[in-house]
């Protein structure tokens, strides 16, 4: 083990690795559980947006993919969706921060809405006498945005005001490694995303990427949600799946892709152009500003186009414990929190306290362990 380069102030931290949505959030649930808390990561929010640092990349609406028999995965959705509502209830701070309520719309070929969008907000489903040409079901619901570009500052303040440290390092080999940042770590949180391919303990080629290509267009008169989801879902990644997400900033967001173990960092010119039709199909409104006489080439209010990579697990999210043996023969207390995909901002709160909940439970238990061996000794 290589020597502590940057010794953390506080006795014994939990280490958190990993800055996106997941880690953040995870980091500042610790902390209000006052645990004292040391993040690292090779990507921070502020950063260039990288398609590998998918938080920033990513369109992040509140629309839970839970399969209805996923009880897991519907809690962990709805817990944060409780969070989120909560504060946005005071509309200019909650979109100060980047959250923003708004009416959803879904619509429907080859499926039918997901179970878990019935507990939420104004409900309902559509009359199918006045469905539009193409789509076979739709339902309408009260739901969230979250513009990343604010929420993951809005973080990262939340987490320095309660006593955390960041630390941007190197990308990490191995988790091993994060004990050159602090001494004697309480546990180390594995929040590191698509890095879980490649960390020495972990290994874990059930994670791979599921590209993802969107639009970012100027058009602050859209006020409400739109989705049409062909063919099934599938646990979030079948089917072609088409967005217009509005933003509290006057940015929308419209996508989008999925493409399974797609390493390509920069957009393509031919899905810009699909993307782009696709979201007039569903929101004609977006070529249509105040005032305007006639409809406006979309083309001409993008703003940007993004590539991001969702961190997509099979078999889903990994949120367990593990003893790991160091070289040293010591054991690290580990807890993986990693598989998210294309759902973190959707669950993110929920994996955040899930988390510190079973860091909890882990840290109280060695703590226990190491009390009787000492007991024992004395005797």
């Amino acid at each position: 083990m290589a020597p502590v380069q940057h010794p953390h102030p506080l006795p014994s931290p939990v280490i958190i690795v990993g800055a996106g949505c997941i880690g953040l959030a995870t980091a500042v649930e610790l902390l209000k559980r006052s645990w004292p808390v040391l993040l690292l990561a090779h990507h921070l929010p502020g950063d260039p947006l990288a398609a590998e640092y998918a938080s920033s990349a990513a369109g992040a609406h509140h629309l839970s993919f839970a399969a209805s028999d996923d009880w897991r995965q519907r809690y962990l959705d709805m817990v944060t969706f409780e969070r989120l509502w909560e504060e946005s209830e005071i509309r200019v701070e909650g979109e100060e921060r980047g959250v923003m309520r708004l009416t959803q719309t879904e619509y429907y070929k080859g499926d039918l809405h997901l179970r878990l969008l019935e507990e939420l907000p104004d409900f309902r489903i559509h009359d199918a006498t006045t469905l539009p040409d193409g789509v076979e079901h739709a339902v309408s619901f009260s739901s969230l945005t979250i513009e990343p570009a604010r929420y993951l500052p809005y973080l990262v303040r939340v987490f320095t005001s309660l006593g955390g440290i960041m630390q941007r390092v190197p990308r990490l080999n191995s988790l091993a490694e994060a004990l050159r940042y602090a001494e004697s770590p309480l546990a180390v949180v594995n929040c590191s995303g698509l890095g879980a391919r490649d960390l020495a303990e972990t290994q874990d080629k059930t994670v791979h990427p599921v590209r993802g290509q969107v639009l970012s267009v100027r058009a602050p008169w859209i006020k409400t949600g739109w989705t049409r989801q062909v063919g099934a879902l599938g646990g979030a990644e079948g089917g072609e799946r088409t967005y217009v997400i509005p933003r509290a900033s006057g940015e929308v967001i419209i996508g989008g892709t999925r493409e399974v173990d797609d390493w390509e960092t920069q957009p393509r010119e031919e899905t810009t152009r699909d993307i782009l039709r696709r979201a007039l199909e569903i929101c004609p409104a977006l070529a249509l500003p105040p005032h305007a006489t006639e409809p406006v080439e979309l083309a001409e209010l993008v703003t940007g186009a993004v590539v991001g990579f969702r961190p997509t697990r099979d078999g889903g999210i990994r949120l367990e414990a593990e003893t790991l043996k160091l070289d040293a023969g010591e054991d690290l207390t580990v807890v993986h929190c990693y598989g998210h995909g294309g759902f973190g901002w959707q669950s993110m709160w929920g994996s955040a306290e899930e988390t510190a909940r079973i860091v909890g439970e882990e840290v109280r238990k060695k703590q226990k362990g190491a009390a009787a061996t000492l007991l024992k000794a004395r005797l």
